[in-house]
């Protein structure tokens, strides 16, 4: 279940939906189909992955950056036709989910992540973890994410981050 802030009220229908939401999101991810990732945001959506130093000091310099579903639905054109990378199985776990905010403009929510990678022949490993800050609203009676800002703990990027958190 979705938790919330002290002073956010919010019915069992919409944590249910926000559930969804969240659970859609890394079952679409951790199945590798990555073709329906877009859909889950906005048409119009903001997505950035960057380092937890950069977001702290306001500077907005992210290693990943689109704005808008097209320039999503791109990532994955080239994640899965022009980039080379070695075969690996990612695993995205996430938790903590709670919704700090209700606004005009959408709900606001936070959570932690932990996304592992498993190589052919390699022990499994943490490849990247952090918390997601997120704007979600309600398309045409559907929740999708307007704004996921992925802020990520290490100063470090690895050197294969092609797929999305």
């Amino acid at each position: 279940m979705i938790a919330a802030a002290p002073g956010v009220v919010a019915g069992p229908d919409l944590r249910v939906r926000l559930a969804d939401l969240y659970a859609d999101y890394e079952n679409t991810l951790n199945e590798g189909a990555l073709e329906r990732w877009p859909e889950l945001f906005s048409t119009d959506c903001v997505y950035k992955v960057l380092p937890k130093e950069n977001q702290d000091a306001g500077f907005p310099v992210a290693v990943m950056y689109c704005e808008s579903r097209d320039m999503l639905a791109d990532r994955v054109v080239a994640l899965r036709q022009t980039a080379l990378y070695a075969p690996r199985i990612m695993r995205l776990l996430t938790s903590g989910i709670c919704l700090r905010h209700i606004a005009d403009d959408g709900l606001y929510l936070t959570a932690s992540f932990a996304m592992f990678q498993t190589m052919q022949d390699q022990p499994s490993e943490v490849f990247l973890c952090g918390a997601y800050q997120d704007r979600v609203i309600d398309e045409a009676g559907t929740l999708v994410f307007a704004e996921r800002l992925c802020i990520y703990d290490s100063t470090i990027v690895p050197l294969s981050l092609v797929y999305p958190i």
